[in-house]
Formats: structure tokens, C-alpha cells, sequence
């Protein structure tokens, strides 16, 4: 009996040790306690909404991103839409998710809820993206109107356009601003080459929100056209605008400096930088009022504010 007992032990203890084996060849598996992720997405109002894709860039070889979905009800991208996504992030072989919210970074988009599933080798994100409202959609043409005149498509979102016209392959002057789908760059093609200009959309909300550049097409001025522009813009005046507000360029170079000046018929007063003036104006001991809107001085009007200027813009008393 003794030695059947002797016996068994020795078969336990082989068992035992040969299981303890096979616990050490299992996978240990790393913790990933960090998650970066670069969130890159082109979407549009009036776009279908499960149409639109975005692109995860993850910032590390231990985990990758998986399938979406858009969380938002309607079919389509209206202004007031904050997209919202759900994601799955799956880690790599021989990884697991050990993370916490703090430890989840996100570019491009802004982390909502999270959570852990398939025994943490799964990550599940809920994101939203910046609203519609902040972004702007593409512009789709751009091209030419006439010999000097541009025009570009509107984009959805935009407050403004920068433009900029190139000769020969390189910039003429300066980038331009303009609220309006259409601009005359007459001014600047007073010589000969080959032309094409660059315009993309400035959001209306946030102005640093800027959509891509598209380009027109090219077009030709020879030495004959340049110099007609060039004799047609010397011999008429034009207005001009920069971020300190409108002045009026005369056609030999020249601009009125606080004074009043007739243009096409109305008369515009101009302050001591030469940039045109607006609402009350006191000149010579006398109040005249100038549109807030078109800078033009009011005659035989009401003001805004409820007093009464005459034929000549004086205010009556």
C-alpha cells in the first residue's frame, strides 16, 4: 500500500509540473495605457450623411481603427449638424487596452464617451467633429468672366475668399479678401504673361477655419491688352479695401485725405489715413451724415438716428 501511495504522489507531481509548464509558454500580453488618434474628415452640407467618409490616423503600431458609424438622424448634412462617430479602435496581437479617458487623444475631434469590449482588446470611441457651421464646403469652379474678371462658386460657410492672381507661375501682389464670389484684377494685369489666380473659402464664424485652395484656369495677355488695362486703369479711379477699411485709388495714383470727394455722382467724405468715413461728419461747423452702409453722404434724408439733412446734406436745424 505504501508503495501505490509513493506512486501516486509522484504521478500528482508530475501532473502539477507538467501544468505549470504550460501556464509559463502563455502570452503575456503589453498594456497599452495611451491612445493617440488623428481624425481627418470632408464633410459637406447637403452631402448624404452615410455617404461621407472620414479617415483615423492611429500614431502608434499597437493598435488600429476599425468600422464607423455616424450617430446623427436625417439623411443629409445640414449647418446646424455637430457630427457625431462612433468607432472601434483594435489592438495588436499580443496587446490589450489598459487606458483611461485622460490617456485618449484625439486630433481633428472632440471624445465624448469610451469603453473596453472583447476583454479589452477592443476600444470602442464616441467623438463629435467641429460643426458644420465652423467649416466650409469645397468650391467646386472657378474661372473667368471677362479679360480681368474672375468668378468662383459659393461655398457653404464662407464669410469671405482670399485670392490670390499669378503671372507666369508667381504671385502679383498681395492676397486680396472679398466677401463677393467675383473679382476684377484689373489693376494687376498690366503686363503681358500668363494668368491664373488660387481663391479658397474663410469660414464665417471662426476665420482661421480656411478650406483648400482651387485654381482656375490659365489665360493669356498679350503686350497689346496689358497695356489697354493698363491706359484704362491710369485714366479711372477704382476702390480699394485692406483690413482698415475702403479708400479710393484716383487714376493717376492719387487718394483724397480728409476731405470730401464726388464719385459717380455722390459724394463720399475721406479721413486723415484716406480711408472713407462714415456717419456724422463735422466739417467747416457743419453736420452731414454718410451712409453706414455705402459710405455715400445723405441728402433730403431722415437719418437713423431721426434728424433731418437737407439738398445739400447739411443737417437742418
Amino acid at each position: 500500500m505504501r508503495v501505490k501511495k509513493i506512486a501516486a504522489a509522484l504521478i500528482c507531481a508530475a501532473l502539477v509540473s507538467g501544468m505549470t509548464g504550460m501556464t509559463a509558454l502563455a502570452v503575456v500580453e503589453s498594456k497599452i495605457s495611451s491612445v493617440t488618434l488623428v481624425v481627418e474628415a470632408d464633410l459637406e452640407v447637403g452631402q448624404n450623411i452615410q455617404d461621407q467618409e472620414i479617415e483615423f490616423t492611429p500614431k502608434s503600431d499597437k493598435y488600429t481603427a476599425g468600422e464607423y458609424e455616424f450617430l446623427n438622424t436625417g439623411f443629409t448634412w445640414s449647418e446646424e449638424d455637430i457630427p457625431t462617430v462612433k468607432v472601434s479602435i483594435y489592438a495588436e496581437d499580443g496587446y490589450k487596452f489598459a487606458v483611461s479617458k485622460d490617456k485618449i487623444t484625439l486630433k481633428g475631434a472632440t471624445l465624448v464617451d469610451y469603453g473596453r469590449e472583447d476583454e479589452s482588446h477592443t476600444l470602442v470611441l464616441t467623438m463629435q467633429l467641429p460643426p458644420l457651421a465652423e467649416q466650409t464646403s469645397a468650391i467646386e469652379q472657378a474661372g473667368w468672366t471677362s479679360t480681368t474678371g474672375v468668378s468662383w462658386s459659393q461655398s457653404a460657410g464662407a464669410g469671405s475668399y482670399e485670392v490670390k492672381l499669378y503671372r507666369d507661375g508667381k504671385t502679383v501682389g498681395t492676397t486680396k479678401t472679398t466677401e463677393s464670389t467675383s473679382y476684377d484684377f484689373s489693376a494687376a494685369m498690366t503686363k503681358a504673361g500668363t494668368y491664373f489666380y488660387r481663391v479658397r473659402p474663410v469660414n464665417r464664424l471662426k476665420p482661421e477655419n480656411k478650406g483648400e485652395w482651387v485654381e482656375s484656369p490659365s489665360r493669356y495677355i498679350d503686350s497689346d491688352t496689358a497695356a489697354a488695362i493698363y491706359q484704362k486703369g491710369s485714366s479711372a479711379g477704382e476702390w480699394k479695401q485692406d483690413e482698415a477699411g475702403w479708400w479710393y485709388r484716383n487714376g493717376d495714383g492719387t487718394y483724397t485725405v480728409s476731405n470730401w470727394q464726388q464719385i459717380d455722382g455722390a459724394w463720399y467724405f475721406f479721413n486723415e489715413q484716406g480711408y472713407m468715413a462714415t456717419g456724422w461728419i463735422d466739417w467747416n461747423g457743419t453736420r452731414y451724415y454718410c451712409d453706414p452702409a455705402s459710405g455715400k453722404m445723405l441728402t433730403n434724408a431722415v437719418t437713423p438716428d431721426g434728424h433731418t439733412v437737407g439738398a445739400d446734406g447739411a443737417l437742418m436745424q
